[in-house]
């Protein structure tokens, strides 16, 4: 008689389950864990404000990180559309991060560095006012709700124990910092902090 194949045995299928997630963590995880300070040394990345922070969080609840990479490839033809490759330095204090996997708008590593506020309000509003061909949808509501910044103080403690360098008095001061702003507004301040602490090692401007 024919011996089981592993893949109907339960134990089995649970085991191989380990040692796969326990090979991952070791060659990625704590690697990161011993490397982390010495990244930190030559990294210029710079912790979100509290009110781009908050635009982070509409960015993730909106899934624009759904349509939209935050990742440019060490490739010459990625590097001339969207800018300087993206460095493990880069991403000290991002949590999660916000790679990404497909493609369906434009990576958004450097964005910050391409247009104006008002050019991103228009395009939150109608994407087609200012790219005919978009399929993005419109986002209007977002510039009708504000935030009442109750939670970002909170957020920011435990980033901070996660090796974010916030200080007291950035903590103190988010929530006035996010107060009757829309989410629209906080959206709007993170997309123009993407790319802009790495501008000096860009080498050329977008």
């Amino acid at each position: 008689m024919l011996s089981k194949d592993f893949t109907q045995s339960v134990v089995i299928l649970i085991l191989s389950t380990v040692i796969v997630a326990s090979f991952s963590l070791l060659v990625w995880v704590v690697p990161n864990v011993f490397m982390a300070s010495d990244l930190k040394k030559i990294s210029l990345a710079k912790p979100l404000t509290a009110l781009e922070l908050a635009g982070r969080d509409i960015y993730i609840s909106e899934g624009c990180h759904v349509c939209h990479t935050q990742m440019v490839r060490p490739l010459e033809a990625e590097i001339l559309r969207n800018g300087r490759a993206n460095k493990e330095a880069d991403d000290i204090y991002e949590f999660p991060s916000l790679w990404g996997s497909k493609r369906t708008g434009p990576d958004l590593t450097n964005i910050g560095r391409k247009y104006t506020d008002q050019w991103h309000f228009i395009h939150l509003m109608n994407p087609r006012d200012v790219v005919p061909t978009s399929t993005m949808p419109s986002y209007p509501w977002l510039f009708e709700q504000t935030l009442d910044g109750e939670a970002i103080s909170d957020k920011m403690r435990a980033l901070r124990t996660l090796g974010v360098p916030y200080t007291d008095a950035d903590i103190d001061g988010a929530r006035l910092q996010v107060i009757g702003k829309t989410q629209g507004e906080a959206l709007i301040r993170y997309l123009q902090s993407l790319g802009v602490d790495t501008m000096q090692d860009q080498g050329e401007e977008l």
